[in-house]
């Protein structure tokens, strides 16, 4: 004898909601892992970002350190790294003789930025090799360093992360989930392995950021499922067409897609019993509208990440928020080593009178006129960014305020000589420039502060012109 109808609609029902269950969890199980993988991919990239270039700077600037090379192989290099008895130093070398700092500069500053703890580790057997005929060299140079087997420990030390140290390629997450490690390798002479630089984070809190969402939703969806097959169990064996009809538009609903939402409200509106089925019919409806506002709420949530991007889509330049993150820890850095820089905040003359006479196409094509003169007439080290309308900004690292004067004024006269052709009519305009240098100021915030003053100035002066702030009672009158 065959299984009834009814325990076919049961078994259906059980089935159904099952496979709801599952391919929820599934989903946001997906969700949550490459949410997680997003956020590690970043942190590291901001990690050996702010590295790269911290060593970079320490290369470039006034170095701590001068000698002649032993044994001289290369005359002439960048980036060139030594280890000597107090640590690993990064410099240049020109003419045999090396310039630089020592590498726990670009190590501390790089941990700071990121809020990190860090460790050197260096290969012990190399070091032994590097440290024949050097009398007392090894024992000088392992003070106040760890001994652990075969390495050499400088800095924070955890044996929960040494033995992980060699199976780590560029970055990995230990410990649960709860700690990423990112490797970086130390390389001296251009090609002798000592060992390798290891930045820690604790990404416990993160981590849960990641999870609770997904974690919530999986509670919610199952919930609603199992209220969906219990509604499910109270149909009788008349009904299985609409049953049918049912699964299939909750199959459709679990694939995303709420198109049968309308013709399923306009059913319950025809109903004239309000029975079982139709309270059925009510609660897939209901799962169906709040879970398609809960996707349409994580997609405004993705919409607004995106416009947070650090790209201004009309002129390629930085935006705001990128360039606020940038230049905030250039100036800090400025401020800590002594080291002058400038910002520049440039706005485009009479641009309301443009758009409104001849469009906001060609509003657009002279904003993308004068991105393309700021990256000509800037270094690659510069930041520079569209700050928001017609006005933008432009940071000048190791610049003082002659040399930004300098800029602005070549940034001036190269947009003078852009021309539009817009219908057979040549268009041309001009920029007001603010000028403002460093001097103690403590955020980003308060250095373009004192550049709009001075582009204020430059406005009312006239337009087309330079105007350099000065931190006088004169000067803070003009704002």
């Amino acid at each position: 004898m065959g299984m009834s109808l009814r325990k076919r609609l049961i078994l259906s029902a059980f089935s159904l909601s099952f496979t709801l269950s599952l391919v929820t969890v599934l989903v946001f199980v997906v969700m949550a892992v490459r949410d997680l993988r997003s956020e590690v991919d970043r942190t590291y990239r901001d990690i050996v970002r702010a590295f790269t270039y911290s060593q970079k700077l320490l290369g470039e600037g006034v170095p701590e350190v001068r000698f002649v090379l032993e044994d001289c192989k290369v005359r002439e290099r960048k980036g060139y790294m030594v280890l000597r008895e107090e640590g690993v130093l990064v410099g240049k070398v020109e003419d045999c003789v090396f310039y630089g700092s020592p590498l726990r500069r670009a190590i501390d500053f790089t941990a700071q930025v990121n809020h990190l703890s860090w460790m050197v580790v260096y290969d012990k057997d190399v070091i032994m090799r590097l440290s024949e005929g050097k009398e007392g060299f090894m024992d000088r140079f392992v003070k106040d360093k760890v001994i652990e087997r075969d390495h050499i420990v400088e800095g924070f030390y955890d044996p929960r992360i040494l033995p992980e140290i060699g199976r780590i390629t560029g970055y990995s997450l230990i410990n649960r989930y709860r700690t990423l490690v990112v490797e970086y390798p130390l390389i001296i002479e251009g090609s002798i392995p000592v060992g390798r630089v290891v930045f820690v984070k604790d990404f416990s809190e993160k981590l849960r950021e990641i999870l609770i969402t997904p974690a919530f939703m999986v509670l919610y969806s199952i919930l609603v499922v199992v209220v969906l097959s219990s509604v499910l169990l109270l149909l009788f064996n008349r009904i299985v067409r609409d049953i049918l009809m049912l699964r299939d538009m909750t199959m459709k609903f679990k694939e995303l897609d709420f198109s049968e939402t309308d013709r399923l409200a306009n059913m319950l509106r025809r109903a004239k019993a309000r029975d079982e089925l139709y309270y059925l019919k009510r609660a897939v409806l209901t799962m169906a509208q709040e879970l398609e506002t809960f996707i349409n709420r994580l997609q405004d949530e993705k919409n607004r990440f995106e416009e947070l991007a650090y790209k201004d889509p009309l002129t390629d330049l930085d935006n705001r928020r990128s360039f606020i993150e940038k230049a905030q820890a250039m100036l800090e850095y400025a401020r800590r080593y002594n080291e002058p820089i400038s910002v520049l905040m440039i706005d485009i003359d009479n641009f309301k009178k443009v758009n409104d006479t001849y469009g906001h196409d060609v509003g657009d094509r002279l904003l993308k006129a004068l991105a393309d003169v700021i990256r000509r007439s800037t270094r690659s080290s510069d930041v520079a960014a569209r700050y928001g309308g017609e006005e933008f900004v432009v940071l000048l690292p190791k610049t003082d305020e002659k040399g930004a004067e300098l800029v602005a004024n070549r940034i001036r006269e190269e947009f003078k000589k852009v021309v539009l052709d817009v219908d057979g009519e040549r268009i041309s305009s001009t920029v007001s420039i603010g000028v403002a240098t460093l001097r103690g100021e403590t955020s980003i915030d308060d250095l373009i502060k004192n550049a709009d003053i001075a582009l204020y100035d430059a406005k009312r002066k006239g337009k087309d012109r330079t105007v350099i702030f000065k931190d006088t009672v004169e000067g803070q009158g003009q704002g």
